[in-house]
């Protein structure tokens, strides 16, 4: 197979990467013409290298004709967030954890759409509540998107949670909290105590609790949560499973601080 060849590299895939790299950049699907004049290359040329990356499912074209990432650059993605240094690093706490208390555990990234579920530990119970990896947790009743809603900035949750909110109006379904105002005293009592509990906000009789864990920085580096039903996972006052789960993700906080 004949290739253009630049400096010992080969140009064609450079090509094509870089078409790759304009989808990932622009976050949000695209249409042809914009994604040419964003790569100031030929509407032609592109829509080559764009089949090219459907063939391969790094790239999908949508009903309406515009062109998003396709389910294998998410699954590349997904991989490196699974590995990053930290959240290696603290894997036999998490399991140890998951053992103590026996509910399922659930990590989630930050990603453009939500909080992205990178790790999931099934629970020791007969019905295990586990969500897919890779599943985009809503922001506005998931433990882990008020977590995540309450320690990043307004900028960049308040967008996305506006869509939900508008969404539910739009199906007549009621959210709680019902709007940005409705949030902000639950997020100061997130931001105080550092925790986020669901209380069946997405499935009637499964509790959830989310908890920050932060990067060298400060910065929150991901939310792990623990799921299961109201038997396994009580959340009243003094809950020994809640307690435990404050205490070992402190832990893990510790250990990822003075590493």
């Amino acid at each position: 197979m004949a290739e253009d060849k630049v400096s010992g590299g080969v140009q064609s895939l450079e090509i094509g990467l870089a078409v790759l790299n304009a989808l990932v950049d622009h976050q949000q699907p695209i249409i042809l013409k914009a994604l040419s004049h964003k790569l100031d290359m030929h509407p032609a040329k592109v829509h080559r290298y764009l089949v090219s990356l459907i063939r391969m499912d790094y790239a999908k074209q949508l009903e309406d004709g515009s062109y998003a990432l396709g389910d294998q650059a998410w699954r590349l993605g997904l991989n490196c967030i699974q590995h990053s240094d930290s959240l290696q690093l603290v894997q036999p706490m998490i399991y140890a954890l998951q053992s103590k208390i026996g509910c399922s555990l659930q990590i989630s990234k930050w990603s453009p759409q939500g909080p992205l579920v990178v790790q999931a530990i099934e629970s020791n119970h007969p019905i295990a509540i586990v969500t897919k990896v890779g599943s985009i947790m809503p922001l506005v009743n998931s433990a882990s998107g008020r977590i995540f809603a309450s320690f990043l900035p307004e900028h960049t949750v308040r967008p996305l949670m506006q869509e939900q909110w508008q969404k539910a109006a739009s199906l007549h379904v009621s959210l709680n909290p019902e709007n940005w105002d409705a949030f902000q005293p639950l997020k100061q009592e997130i931001v105080q105590h550092k925790m986020a509990l669901a209380k069946g906000d997405l499935l009637v009789g499964i509790n959830a609790v989310g908890l920050p864990v932060f990067n060298a920085h400060g910065a929150i580096d991901f939310c792990l949560v623990a799921i299961d039903s109201e038997m396994f996972l009580p959340l009243n006052a003094g809950s020994e499973k809640v307690e435990i789960l404050k205490q070992e993700v402190a832990a893990i906080n510790q250990y990822i601080q003075t590493r």
